[in-house]
């Protein structure tokens, strides 16, 4: 596709923030960039040749709660959801257990306390690890080094990375990694805006970016 069949492009603006790209009009069809839908709340991935996207609140397959409407992406993956960045780097078979070593980062220009003001509750099942044979694991310790990591205060463009670990159960691969965040939690810091419907992530660990 040549540069002479671009007739014109235009600014994405999404709930009253312009997006990074524009779109552009191709032969009478016009092309919206991939971040744009992203930060519009649409999840999505590639596998084999297929973009799968998921609209923000559209049904999800059968599975549990790690299917909930979330920013999703593949293992190496920065991603984004307009207040902290997950990437998780890598997943390792520890024999008795599986490691799984994620990154964060505020991706604000403020100072942010990972938990509560967030939205994520150190309390719950805030992290849970899914199985290919559909076990979920969500142990967790209050002394780990994941709940130590995310108690911290971040500066802007801070972060941390560190590896979490999950007993393992049943004869599944990790297949899924979930991180809850909840926009309406009690505390949570509402001048942090959130530029999609649901913060919380799902990377799929059987891609890699």
């Amino acid at each position: 596709m040549g540069l002479a069949q671009t007739q014109s492009s235009w600014t994405v603006v999404i709930n009253g923030r312009a997006a990074p790209s524009r779109a552009i009009v191709v032969g009478g069809k016009t092309y919206v960039p991939l971040d744009a839908l992203r930060a519009a709340g649409v999840s999505a991935a590639t596998s084999g040749g297929t973009l799968n996207l998921t609209l923000p609140g559209s049904a999800q397959a059968p599975g549990g709660t790690n299917q909930a409407a979330a920013v999703e992406g593949c293992v190496g993956e920065q991603l984004f959801n307009g207040v902290l960045r997950l990437r998780v780097q890598k997943v390792e078979d520890l024999g008795r257990q599986w490691g799984v070593t994620l990154e964060v980062r505020n991706g604000t220009s403020k100072r942010v306390s990972t938990t509560g003001a967030t939205g994520l509750d150190i309390y719950s099942e805030e992290l849970s690890l899914t199985l290919t044979d559909g076990n979920t694991l969500t142990q967790s310790s209050a002394g780990d080094a994941w709940s130590l990591a995310i108690r911290q205060a971040l500066p802007p463009g801070g972060g941390f990375v560190v590896r979490k670990d999950f007993e393992k159960r049943g004869e599944g691969r990790p297949l899924k990694l979930v991180l809850l965040l909840d926009p309406r939690a009690k505390g949570r810091d509402t001048a942090l805006r959130y530029t999609v419907a649901d913060p919380s992530f799902r990377v799929r660990l059987d891609c890699q970016r």
